[in-house]
C-alpha cells in the first residue's frame, strides 16, 4: 500500500475534487491524530503535528493506494477553542462547513483521548458532524488506549456512549485504538480501506 501527501486547504475554494472516496480526520489538539494517520497509511512521518495547539488550520490531503484504486485522508484542522481563540473559531467553522458537504466524504473519525472526558465542546462537535451522519459514518475513535487497562478501556467507551445515548446522538461505533501498542489499527485500516470496494456509478 503506498501512501503520499497530496496538498493542504486554508479557504474553501482550495479544497480539491477527487473521484475517490474519502475519509475525514478531526479532533482536539494532542489527541494523538498524526500518530494515527501515519500508522493508518503506514508512514512514519508523513502527517506532522504542530507542537502549538491550533496553529494548523488548514485540511492536509494524503492519498493511499489499493491496486488501481484509491482512498483520500482528509486531516482536518485541530480545534481547542480555548486555546486557540475565539476570532480563530469562525474561520474554522467556516472551512468545516464547506468541508461536510463534499460528495465523495464517506467516513468522519472524531479523535479524543481515552484518558479524557467528553465535555460540553466535544459534545457540541459531535453534534453538529451527527446532523449529517445520514450522508456519512460517523465514528469516535478513543487513541491512547495503551494508558488503561482492559477494564478503564471497557469504562471509557461504556460512558461515552452513555453520554451521547442520553442527548440522542448516534455515532456509527466507537473504537479504542492505540499506535505505540498496534491495537484496533489493523481493524481500523481495513474498515476504511473497505470503502474502495462500493459499487462506482
Amino acid at each position: 500500500m503506498n501512501s503520499t501527501y497530496i496538498t493542504s486547504a486554508a479557504l474553501a475554494e482550495q479544497l480539491p475534487d477527487y473521484d475517490w472516496p474519502e475519509v475525514a480526520f478531526v479532533g482536539r489538539s494532542n489527541c494523538g491524530k498524526s500518530s494515527l494517520l501515519n500508522a493508518l497509511l503506514n508512514r512514519k512521518n508523513l502527517a506532522r503535528a504542530s507542537s502549538t495547539p491550533g496553529r494548523t488550520q488548514m485540511v492536509n490531503f494524503f492519498g493511499t493506494t489499493k491496486g488501481e484504486q484509491q482512498l483520500i485522508f482528509a486531516d482536518l484542522p485541530g480545534y481547542g477553542f480555548s486555546a486557540i481563540g475565539r476570532l480563530a473559531r469562525k474561520p474554522w467553522e467556516e472551512l468545516m462547513g464547506d468541508y461536510l458537504v463534499r460528495e465523495n466524504l464517506r467516513e468522519i473519525l472524531f479523535l479524543c483521548d481515552i484518558r479524557r472526558n467528553f465535555d460540553e465542546e466535544d459534545i457540541e462537535l459531535v453534534d453538529w458532524l451527527g446532523r449529517n451522519a445520514n450522508r456519512y459514518k460517523l465514528t469516535v475513535v478513543l487513541t491512547k488506549c495503551d494508558k488503561l487497562n482492559q477494564s478503564e478501556q471497557a469504562k471509557a467507551v461504556n460512558k461515552i456512549q452513555s453520554l451521547l445515548d442520553a442527548k440522542n446522538m448516534f455515532v456509527h461505533q466507537i473504537l479504542a485504538v492505540s499506535t505505540l501498542k498496534n491495537k484496533g489499527i489493523e481493524k481500523l485500516q481495513a474498515q476504511l480501506l473497505s470503502w474502495l470496494d462500493e459499487p462506482k456509478d
